[in-house]
């Protein structure tokens, strides 16, 4: 039986450009963001006449995901530092704070 030899194969250089993941992430005081978050605060209210509005409220269970809508206006950005006693553990966080405005209640998980 005889072998047939199978030509070496030869990987591109384009193949994976890690540069196209190197994104305009804010920095400040020269250092860039490592993370990136949308924070939320506020309540809203829900309609006490809605059977559905309370069918929802009472299916919730502590710990069980649910799917929300959530209507928002952005009232804030900034930076924060998560400082641990070990400094090289520092993480840097860019965010939004989104003030809810409204929910649409949508499905538990």
């Amino acid at each position: 039986m005889s072998q047939v030899a199978t030509p070496p194969i030869e990987l591109a250089d384009d193949v994976f450009d890690a540069a196209s993941y190197d994104l305009p992430i804010p920095a400040t005081e020269g250092r860039k963001a490592q993370r990136i978050s949308v924070r939320f605060t506020g309540s809203c209210e829900l309609d006490r006449t809605s059977e559905d509005d309370l069918v929802f409220l009472e299916a919730m269970r502590l710990g069980v995901p649910v799917r929300l809508v959530i209507t928002g206006l952005p009232v804030g950005k900034g930076f924060s530092l998560k400082v641990a006693q070990d400094p090289t553990d520092e993480e840097l966080a860019y965010y939004c704070a989104v003030r809810v405005t409204a929910v649409e209640l949508g499905e538990i998980a």
